[in-house]
């Protein structure tokens, strides 16, 4: 059955909307993508972001996503660039202002500092959060890609009435709708943008690489290949009915196709609307 998708021309334009760096990687083809080899293409480097994503509307900021401290914490060779506190002063922004936090999903590089916001609405995806819990539940975090710690500041958004799970695709802010997919994750959250110029599809780990969203190749980390690429088609499939502009989560390209912030924002920054 075909997901029913909410047309981003029901959302009102967001003002701004920033993808933020906060650390890199390089790594292989053949490392990042399913069964590389039967491509038939040849290897190579691909320079690797790490990012979240800042929507200013009309209802204050949203963030999709929040880093998390790779000092602290180096898991894959992560090299830090510049740590997501220092990313908010760079931005002018007091994560005690936040408005919202949408994660995209649970892995510890996207909720890592979700504790920064006190008073922030947390948006996750209810196939997301039974996955995580339930193995949080039976003692099976180790070796995964998210922790107790992680997991435990959901919890406390939870405890505080503060956490709202989507189950089907939803309306989350005035400019902001979700959609939610399988494949790297059971409940990972495609996030649509309404913009000025046109709406915008945050695809966060749903298309880590310009490769996925062109080819549909699939990461190589997933829980569901086939909800995977059921993902990537839904991501395509915005990118046609609503004349989207899809940007992969992790892709060092991103930075050549969009301007820098203005000002000290521009170190960390770009503006994608």
């Amino acid at each position: 059955m075909e997901v029913e998708l909410i047309d981003p021309a029901v959302l009102a334009p967001a003002r701004e909307v920033l993808s933020v760096k906060y650390a890199e990687r390089r790594v292989r083809r053949s490392d990042v993508f399913h069964d590389y080899a039967s491509y038939g293409v040849p290897d190579g480097w691909l320079e690797m972001d790490y990012n979240f994503w800042v929507i200013h509307g009309d209802d204050g900021i949203t963030l999709v996503d929040t880093g998390y401290d790779v000092a602290a914490r180096d898991w894959l060779g992560e090299v830090p660039v510049t740590s997501p506190p220092e990313c908010l002063e760079l931005l002018q922004i007091d994560p005690a202002s936040v408005a919202r936090v949408v994660t995209s999903h649970f892995h510890y590089d996207h909720i890592g500092h979700l504790g920064l916001f006190p008073a922030a609405e947390v948006v996750s995806g209810g196939r997301e959060y039974d996955y995580w819990f339930g193995k949080r539940a039976s003692g099976a975090l180790n070796g995964e890609f998210t922790t107790e710690a992680d997991l435990a500041v959901v919890q406390r958004a939870e405890d505080e009435g503060r956490l709202r799970l989507v189950r089907e695709p939803a309306a989350v802010a005035p400019s902001i709708a979700v959609h939610p997919v399988g494949g790297h994750c059971p409940g990972e959250l495609v996030v649509t943008v309404q913009t000025a110029n046109g709406p915008l599809v945050l695809a966060s780990d749903a298309a880590h690489f310009y490769e996925q969203i062109e080819h549909g190749w699939p990461f190589f980390a997933f829980t569901d290949i086939d909800e995977m690429r059921d993902g990537l088609a839904l991501i395509n499939r915005m990118g046609k009915e609503f004349g989207a502009t899809i940007v992969p989560g992790h892709d060092a390209r991103t930075r050549e196709r969009f301007p820098a912030a203005p000002g000290a924002a521009g170190k960390v920054a770009v503006v994608l609307a």
